[in-house]
């Protein structure tokens, strides 16, 4: 018999973390959205005992046509990219302080709204000065430990 070290999967679990972002600008003010890219990040995960706590940010890059309330045309092509800070924590029975832990998933789905909270108006449209950003961020963290295990070897 032979002796080795190997993580051996402790638990693994799935959270989901409200990411909210105030007073996202634009200007010139914006008068339609052509694509948004959400991109979630963990940078650091903590076990303690049956929990993870863990450290991210959420990017989101806005491209957009942009609006002119004095001509009330659509103007040129702008980009906003916005960075918000988020943490949270997850149940995971039998974790330990000393395991290890992995994101095994860190992203959006479909719950990701722009919410206008100041505009202006323009002819029949409102262009948007400042909006709020709403995200769920879905994460999922799996927890090992190193353990020794025999394994059989054949002569």
């Amino acid at each position: 018999m032979a002796l080795i070290k190997t993580e051996v999967v402790v638990g693994e679990a799935t959270t989901q973390v409200l990411v909210i972002k105030d007073a996202i600008r634009f200007d010139p003010p914006l008068y339609k959205v052509i694509q948004e890219d959400l991109t979630a990040e963990v940078s650091d995960c903590l076990v303690c005992t049956d929990k993870v706590i863990f450290n991210g940010r959420l990017v989101k890059n806005i491209i957009y046509k942009a609006g002119q309330p004095d001509t009330k045309t659509p103007g040129e092509v702008r980009w906003v990219e916005v960075e918000v800070p988020f943490a949270g924590f997850v149940d995971v029975p039998g974790a330990q302080v000393g395991d290890g832990c992995q994101i095994e998933f860190a992203g959006t789905k479909d719950c990701n709204f722009l919410l206008p909270t100041r505009t202006i108006p323009c002819g029949a449209v409102e262009l948007v000065e400042e909006a709020m950003q709403k995200t769920i961020v879905d994460i999922t963290v799996k927890v090992v430990r190193t353990e020794q295990i025999e394994v059989a070897v054949s002569a």
